[in-house]
């Protein structure tokens, strides 16, 4: 068994959803497996939570557990929608050097994916 497997949970962001509003949940990623290859996790989006702002500097397929729609939002607000569906995989290019971005769910779901992202 990989070392992440071991791990437990790791926190990937906090959520916001607003001024005055309290937060109750939280974005959280859940190693699944690690080798020399591969870093595998389980993430759980809450709905009306965000990430911060974080990069992706390698290829990745994420399969949808439970789909949604999941929006990527840059530091400069350009916006795009992602639609993830249960039982289906997506393929990421590793972001262009310099880019960020951070992930809101806006919507009444929690979104739940697993991420293979090569090494």
């Amino acid at each position: 068994m990989g070392r992440m497997a071991r791990t437990g949970v790791v926190l990937l962001a906090l959520g916001g959803s607003g001024f005055g509003r309290t937060q109750s949940a939280e974005m959280q990623r859940f190693p699944q497996f690690e080798n020399d290859r591969v870093t595998v996790w389980r993430s759980v989006i809450p709905s009306h939570t965000q990430s911060t702002f974080h990069r992706h500097d390698r290829g990745r397929t994420v399969i949808g557990i439970i789909g949604g729609e999941l929006k990527t939002i840059t530091p400069e607000g350009r916006v795009t929608v992602t639609r993830y569906e249960t039982g289906k995989a997506i393929w990421f290019d590793p972001m262009p050097p310099g880019e960020t971005h951070r992930d809101v769910n806006d919507t009444d779901r929690t979104i739940e994916v697993v991420t293979v992202e090569l090494k």
